[in-house]
């Protein structure tokens, strides 16, 4: 006998974009004017479509980032967040939030510029971060996500532009390989 997880058997949750389940996500920009920086940036949405753009200062601060609300999923049967992205050619961080805790889970993520891609990011390679520092924490548990963001901190001041025209989450499946 046999036992296979519920988690090889989980469709894809798309939580933006084109083929989206209608989920109330709602975006709120933050940048490092909270802790006396210069830089701005603000987020547009159309057709589930997120495009994150802006000015990155590295004089006082030297981050960009923008956050959903709290969502209440369940991510349980999913080990990766997927998501289709035309960008600049620098790089991003994918962030994911947990309840009762300011710090975050953070991937980072490069991208060429004008050119789309998917980006494949395993949730158990998501590290704890607060404020720009590493912690010392267990790996994150794909139950306990409720959001998601995403931030630029690359230590480049200049415009930046970012378009993610979908972000779902899913079960890894490794690449098949033939003789």
């Amino acid at each position: 006998m046999a036992l296979v997880s519920a988690a090889a058997f989980a469709e894809p949750l798309r939580v933006t974009g084109e083929h989206s389940d209608p989920l109330d996500i709602r975006w709120q920009v933050v940048n490092d004017t909270v802790m006396g920086g210069a830089s701005r940036s603000r987020v547009a949405t159309q057709d589930g479509q997120v495009r994150f753009t802006g000015q990155l200062n590295t004089n006082g601060g030297g981050f960009a980032s923008l956050r959903s609300n709290r969502q209440d999923w369940d991510l349980s049967a999913f080990s990766v967040v997927r998501l289709k992205v035309r960008g600049d050619g620098r790089n991003y961080r994918f962030r994911l939030s947990i309840d009762g805790d300011r710090a975050s889970y953070q991937s980072e993520f490069g991208t060429s510029a004008g050119t789309a891609q998917i980006v494949e990011l395993p949730i158990n390679a998501f590290y704890p971060s607060w404020r720009g520092r590493r912690l010392q924490r267990p790996p994150l548990a794909a139950s306990n996500i409720t959001g998601m963001g995403l931030m630029l901190a690359d230590g480049k001041d200049g415009h930046f532009d970012l378009m993610v025209e979908w972000i779902e989450f899913d079960h890894f499946q490794p690449a098949q390989y033939s003789d």
